[in-house]
């Protein structure tokens, strides 16, 4: 009988770091298609055209220390997007290194890795629940490594 693999079973790594309080990940490849139909065909013809990936990751917001958020990933990741300045400009995103795992018992485990730019990020705080913040991404280009 085969096996199947749930939340516990997955990890994150931001920049090459494990992070630690993740809730959850997802990660999606999208492809358009080119329409390549000429006067006189009778049914439409078309070829692969350009492959998106892209995904979200939430991560609980939490501190060992109040004055010290370097081991908060979610800000990090926040922090990479959202940029400020007091003349209203602030300095262009950080791109960002992930990896999405699974980790399947074997030694080398299933994963997909690239450069990421940050799309979004958004936080959510309410009454009986952790305070958490949902990062979105895109790949640059396409995943550099993956094994799954």
């Amino acid at each position: 009988m085969g096996a199947f693999y749930s939340g516990k079973d997955g990890e994150l790594k931001i920049d090459g770091v494990k992070a630690a309080k993740v809730r959850g990940w997802q990660c999606s490849t999208q492809s358009s298609v080119l329409d390549t139909t000429t006067l006189g065909d009778r049914d439409r013809t078309v070829v692969q055209g350009i492959r998106n990936t892209t995904g979200s990751c939430e991560l609980f917001y939490y501190t060992t220390n109040p004055n010290d958020t370097s081991k908060n990933d979610a800000s990090k990741l926040i922090n990479k997007l959202i940029k400020s300045n007091s003349n209203g400009q602030g300095a262009d995103a950080d791109d960002v290194e992930l990896r999405l795992i699974i980790n399947d018992g074997t030694l080398g485990d299933k994963y997909i890795e690239g450069k990421c730019l940050l799309t979004n990020a958004s936080m959510s705080m309410a009454v009986g629940q952790v305070l958490s913040a949902r990062v979105s991404f895109q790949f640059i280009g396409s995943p550099r490594e993956m094994l799954l």
